[in-house]
């Protein structure tokens, strides 16, 4: 997907409508794709993109690091 796709994708993540992304949800979303070590993904994406520590992935730098992270994985592809 593209960035933008993956941006879209993001929000629609937000299970709770909290404007914020946790690692919960990031699993799930990520064992809807289909992939496999969801946890572990997820875990790796929130050390990664997490900047504050809080847990959640929040506010448009936090954002771009989880795309960095999803290139990483082959999820997202330079637009």
């Amino acid at each position: 997907m593209t960035e933008k796709q993956f941006q879209n994708w993001l929000s629609d993540i937000d299970m709770n409508d909290d404007g914020k992304i946790s690692k919960r949800e990031f699993r799930k979303a990520l064992h809807v794709l289909g992939l496999h070590f969801t946890r572990l993904k997820a875990g790796c994406a929130m050390a990664w993109a997490d900047l504050d520590h809080n847990h959640y992935i929040e506010g448009k730098e936090e954002v771009d690091k989880l795309i960095d992270y999803a290139k990483k994985l082959g999820l997202v592809r330079d637009s």
